[in-house]
């Protein structure tokens, strides 16, 4: 799926690289131009620097020879030395077409130079005629110097035209590419936004027109079909479903209704059948304080736990309980057990008295310990045993509830963890409360908001333990237990 946000990003990447390219390239152009004439220039310059200190020179030597002035002497030095700091610069503007005027333009300095040398030591040596002779010299020296400046310079002006006449070409084709590169630009940008702005509003005039049937009620009508791989289809293909399931649903929804009617008249004739359940719970406790005061303590106490073991189910699930209360709900169901199976059931209880405080959800512990009974203790042929120890261990409450039974296999664990065990319908009457695992496991993930509070370990043929690691809680209120 290529991303809207990708195409954006490729057309934008694509635009700036070549304005770019395009901004790279006259940059570069131009910065060649400039170099090229900036050379031209420092040519035109340096040549006319030296002529002027050829005559700024002999000038100066003249005014030395008149005054006898030590500071007309220095400014001599000083055009001297600057005359041949321009004759090493010449190799700038060496090139072929120049080179032989070049080297006798040289070779002429250099005879200045050297006139004005001898000139000057004849003056001081107070030979009249030889220095005049020199002095001489030099003045015919620099100008020639002067006039082979100005061949140069006639030289340098052709080379100048020839410059000329290929940056008129150069700015003739950049104004053309110019043109050209914003005629392509402007019409590739609008291509890219007729297709863009298209890929976009396709899909949502279709995604409307299916929106306005799915309001009316229509769900029966075809799924919205889009050609591109972007945002679009992921929309699309999830609206699609979701109008599928919605379908689904209304369908689902119209068959339950029907049921719910005709299950709510089969609870109605079954309410009407059952008994009242406090009504049987005042009789037993009737019955239990009759049996104590004939004497008959054994039987007193049985239907005393049974009695108890009947009210706590009768309680509201959705309330929290102390732990002590839940370990209480055990001594009486064992009670009740061991009256039936005598020295066959043995129930070992190691119980830390700083966890009886603690807030549980109700009914879990009695489940846990029946099904271990039922499915554990019952099949097995030897002495049954139950072991119940609860501890505090980093902050949580650690209940451990095992058996020496037959075990538990491998399939019905897993069926256990995915909620599918069948005996844990609130109908089955295998459990005296008709809750089993499954629900012990809903209702704590519904209590404490959290998952896998419940492990099971057993290896399928001898013996299973059933852990419980619970945070600790004074209060807790649960919503929907």
């Amino acid at each position: 799926m290529i991303k809207m946000r990708t195409k954006l990003f490729i057309f934008i990447m694509v635009l700036v690289l070549l304005l770019n390219g395009v901004g790279g390239y006259l940059y570069y152009s131009s910065q060649k131009s400039m170099e090229q004439y900036n050379l031209l220039l420092q040519r035109f310059f340096l040549l006319n620097k030296i002529s002027q200190n050829t005559e700024d020179a002999y000038q100066e030597l003249q005014s030395y020879f008149v005054d006898h002035s030590p500071k007309l002497f220095e400014t001599y030095q000083e055009s001297h030395h600057e005359l041949l700091d321009n004759q090493e610069r010449l190799i700038l503007i060496n090139h072929d077409n120049n080179h032989l005027m070049l080297t006798n333009y040289r070779h002429m300095i250099n005879s200045f130079i050297n006139e004005c040398a001898m000139a000057i030591h004849a003056f001081r040596e107070g030979n009249i005629n030889l220095y005049s002779e020199h002095l001489a010299e030099s003045g015919k020296i620099a100008g020639f110097i002067k006039d082979t400046t100005l061949a140069l310079i006639n030289s340098e002006l052709t080379d100048y035209q020839r410059f000329y006449h290929t940056m008129n070409q150069k700015n003739r084709y950049f104004e053309y590419m110019g043109i050209s590169i914003f005629i392509t630009t402007l019409l590739f940008c609008t291509l890219f936004t007729i297709w863009f702005s298209g890929g976009m509003s396709r899909p949502i005039r279709r995604l409307e027109a299916a929106a306005k049937d799915i309001a009316k009620g229509k769900f029966d009508g075809d799924d919205v079909v889009v050609e591109t791989r972007d945002e679009f289809r992921f929309l699309t293909d999830t609206f699609n479903h979701m109008k599928n399931n919605t379908q689904r649903l209304v369908e689902e929804i119209k068959e339950k209704s029907e049921l719910d009617r005709l299950l709510k008249e089969m609870e109605l004739k079954s309410l009407q059948n059952q008994m009242n359940p406090h009504f049987l719970f005042n009789t037993l406790n009737v019955v239990s304080k009759t049996a104590y005061l004939e004497g008959a303590d054994k039987t007193s106490e049985l239907i005393a736990a049974t009695a108890a073991l009947f009210r706590h189910n009768l309680g509201n699930l959705d309330e929290p309980v102390m732990l002590s209360k839940e370990v209480k709900i055990i001594k009486d169901y064992f009670f009740i057990l061991a009256t039936r199976f005598g020295d066959r059931l043995v129930l070992e209880m190691d119980v830390a008295p700083d966890c009886l405080d603690h807030y549980v959800p109700g009914m879990i512990l009695q489940p846990i310990v029946e099904n271990a009974f039922i499915h554990g203790i019952e099949p097995y042929e030897g002495q049954g045993k139950i072991e119940l120890v609860i501890r505090q261990m980093a902050g949580r409450l650690l209940i451990d509830i095992a058996d020496n039974g037959v075990g538990m296999s491998k399939q019905t664990i897993d069926r256990i963890y995915k909620k599918e065990n069948q005996s844990d319908r609130p109908n089955n009457k295998s459990h005296s409360t008709g809750l089993g695992l499954n629900n012990v496991i809903r209702r704590l993930d519904l209590f404490y908001k959290e998952n896998n509070l419940l492990n099971i370990h057993s290896n399928g043929k001898k013996g299973t333990r059933i852990i419980l690691s619970l945070p600790l809680s004074e209060r807790r209120k649960m919503s929907h237990v």
